[in-house]
């Protein structure tokens, strides 16, 4: 669910609130309404949050291709999905690690010996 989609189904909720306290008087709905949307954006707010700090992390280690698992892991705390996969360049087995906090995604390819080969994909879901 997106920012706006919260927002709006928090004001929703404060409009039946707010017309069932003022008998459905307008400036009782407008209130509602009002304090429903501020709400709704404050709390998809809050969910993003860890997704951007996520995100964050991952900008300030810099290039990523050379490290470790285990160095990446100490940083930004431990995938959510691990895979194995075969790397194309070389044939050799390799890893997919997934660390997700919504809205943001980061896919790392790792080879045999957990050294990241570099980012797979990466995605802001906004």
């Amino acid at each position: 669910m997106n920012k706006h989609s919260m927002a709006t189904s928090f004001a929703l909720i404060g409009f039946g609130i707010g017309g069932f306290l003022s008998d459905f008087s307008t400036v009782g709905v407008m209130c509602g309404l009002g304090f429903g949307l501020l709400v709704g954006y404050f709390i998809a707010g809050l969910t993003t949050a860890k997704g951007y700090m996520l995100q964050e992390d991952f900008v300030a280690m810099g290039n990523l291709a050379g490290k470790t698992l285990d160095e990446i892991k100490e940083k930004v705390g431990a995938p959510r999905i691990i895979q194995a996969c075969t790397v194309a360049d070389t044939g050799r087995k390799g890893t997919l690690c997934t660390w997700a906090e919504m809205p943001y995604i980061i896919i790392l390819l790792f080879d045999e010996n957990n050294i990241c080969i570099g980012v797979n994909k990466e995605m802001i879901m906004d």
